[in-house]
């Protein structure tokens, strides 16, 4: 997809107000500007293209409440991504995430967060922030160790820490049973 051809996309979603935008597997490489445009929107499909990095501009969607960017090649996150505060569910799968930004955990209604097959070595201690997590796939990155932090995440039930071969074995049959 050319440039030109997303700017019109944006531009037509824009002035139709739409809430969902697909833009799946359009080879894209990056995100223009123009993106703050679509501040109605609640789900944004980024999913099996070539993104290297997010646009600061993405702290203008403040409507999202899902943002899929699977499959991408990801290296970092803006820390503007905190100002998504409706986020209640971020999946970044299959990136090259090597490390989260702290401000991820500035996303306090976040319920499922996919972070499997990405390079993660560690997660920052603030995740214990992220007070409504249900859900947390760690699979496949290269994780070493958990901050103790985790534990005090009351609501969190699914954690996937599987195929992180220098994890503990300790860790990889965790499991929270409900009161």
């Amino acid at each position: 997809m050319t440039n030109e051809e997303l700017l019109q996309i944006i531009e037509r979603a824009a002035s139709e107000k739409a809430t969902v935008l697909s833009l799946h597997n359009k080879r894209l490489s990056s995100l223009p500007p123009e993106i703050c445009q679509l501040s109605n929107l609640t789900e944004l499909y980024l999913c099996d293209n070539q993104l290297c990095s997010l646009p600061p501009e993405i702290s203008h969607l403040s409507n999202l409440t899902r943002l899929y960017l699977c499959d991408n090649q990801l290296c970092s996150l803006p820390p503007e991504i905190s100002h998504l505060s409706n986020l209640t569910e971020l999946y970044l799968s299959e990136n090259q995430l090597c490390s989260l930004p702290p401000e991820i955990c500035q996303l306090s209604n976040l319920t499922y967060l996919w972070l499997d097959n990405n390079q993660l070595c560690s997660l920052p201690p603030e995740i214990s922030q992220l007070s409504y997590l249900t859900e947390l796939d760690l699979s496949h990155n290269q994780l070493s160790s958990l901050p103790l932090e985790i534990s005090e995440l009351p609501y969190l039930f699914d954690l996937d820490l599987s195929h992180n071969p220098q994890l503990s074995s300790q860790f990889l049959s965790w499991e929270r049973r409900p009161f």
